[in-house]
């Protein structure tokens, strides 16, 4: 997990900018995409050694409900990668 004053992780296709917020397995940036549209998104970089067996559950489910739900208040979720770390 990323600490204040660490630079952002590597993202392929997106520029991390800056850190919107840290929690207890994960840190919130803000991107932008580095197509035509440069997009601006927000990308969730969660700890993975610091996931036990519910807390991986809980964000297969967090992903899975986030895939069906198209509101103009609730963030959409664009993309779900593991990565070796």
């Amino acid at each position: 997990m990323a600490r204040a004053g660490c630079a952002p992780p590597r993202l392929d296709g997106f520029v991390l900018t800056e850190r919107l917020g840290t929690g207890t397995y994960a840190t919130v940036y803000k991107a932008y995409g580095k197509k035509d549209t440069r997009e601006v998104v927000a990308v969730k970089c969660v700890s993975k050694r610091s996931l036990n067996r519910a807390s991986v559950e809980n964000l297969l489910t967090e992903i899975e409900i986030l895939k069906t739900i198209r509101h103009p208040h609730v963030v959409e979720l664009k993309d779900f990668q593991w990565d070796s770390e």
